[in-house]
């Protein structure tokens, strides 16, 4: 009897251990597991685009223009698509630091009105000093 304890218990630490070597060894997916190639207000990362790929995590802190279901606004029509996994609540206004991946620019034709977004998608809600929570 104590040599079937011994294996079952020496089998589940194995699976154990096992799956806690993959989980540190495992290659990071979300962005904001990553470092960020760029810090900083939205104006700035605007100005120096042309620097940036395709793919690249940036992190952004600046105040929300606008807000929609599942995105918001920054200046200079940066447009930032929160991630699916992201449970955190998103405020409506104020200031905010979110990290996403970088789409590239979106140049869309609105009614003959052209109109040039930089989409950062994949984001997550970092920090936020909505004017709400404040004393």
């Amino acid at each position: 009897m104590k040599k079937k304890i011994f294996i079952a218990v020496s089998i589940i630490l194995l699976a154990a251990l096992g799956y806690g070597l993959k989980e540190f060894y495992r290659t990071p997916t979300k962005a904001n597991e990553m470092s960020p190639v760029y810090e900083g207000p939205a104006k700035t990362f605007v100005e120096n685009i042309d620097k940036y790929k395709s793919g690249e995590v940036i992190k952004l802190m600046d105040t929300i223009q606008s807000v929609e279901k599942k995105s918001i606004t920054l200046p200079f029509n940066t447009i930032v698509h929160r991630d699916s996994t992201d449970t955190k609540n998103w405020p409506k206004k104020g200031y905010i630091e979110v990290q996403g991946f970088y789409h590239g620019i979106i140049i869309e034709d609105f009614f003959g009105d052209t109109t040039t977004l930089i989409h950062i998608g994949g984001a997550f809600l970092l920090n936020s000093d909505d004017s709400e929570d404040l004393n």
